[in-house]
This record gives C-alpha cells, structure tokens and sequence, in this order.
C-alpha cells in the first residue's frame, strides 16, 4: 500500500447504523497518504488473524484491544487494500478503494 499511487477511496461512516451507513465521501489518495492516518500504518497490529480467502482475494483480521478498534481488509494478490470495514467505539467505517488501472495511471484512453 504505501507504494500504491493515487487511487480514490469511496468511504462511509456512521455511528448509528440505525440510520444507514452513512453519507457517500470519495478522497483521492495516494497510499501513502492513506497508511499515515490508519492505526495499522506503521505495518503492525496487536492482534492479526488470516481469514479464510474470498474471492481469491487475502482477507486479514486486524485488532488494536487499546483503542477498541477491529478492521476486516480485503487485499489484492500485490497487497493494496480492496475492502475495509473498520469497528471502533460508536462508529462503523466502510471503505472501498478504486485504482486506476495501468493505462489511466500513464494517461492513456482506452
């Protein structure tokens, strides 16, 4: 991820699920900029479990018991993140994250 170029981040976030997930928010995003804001950014968690693949996509359980955070990331086969649910105290973060493909990345129409 923290080589990943711009790509967008189609995010939703609620603190009552009650009421929905929240209000679509798409940031453009380089991974960089991404990890500097997560609490996995560093590369490590307390506590991470492999779960079963799905899709043929890696699926990782990540939990910081500290900050009474649990993430559930889907990743591709070359790391980047696909899926993201993340669980902390009242709030619920649902993230989808859109790379360009090769062409667009040098600027080339399809």
């Amino acid at each position: 991820m923290n080589q990943a170029p711009r790509f967008t981040l189609h995010e939703l976030v609620t603190s009552n699920t009650a009421r929905g997930l929240g209000d679509l928010k798409q940031l453009p995003l380089t991974g960089k900029e991404f990890l500097a804001s997560e609490p996995y950014g560093s590369g490590t968690a307390p506590v991470t479990t492999r779960l079963p693949d799905e899709s043929g996509h890696r699926r990782l359980a990540l939990a910081h018991p500290a900050e009474h955070t649990q993430l559930d990331l889907t990743l591709d086969e070359t790391g980047r993140i696909l899926h993201e649910t993340l669980t902390a105290p009242n709030r619920l973060v649902t993230r989808t994250f859109v790379y360009p493909d090769a062409d667009e990345e040098e600027g080339h129409e399809h």
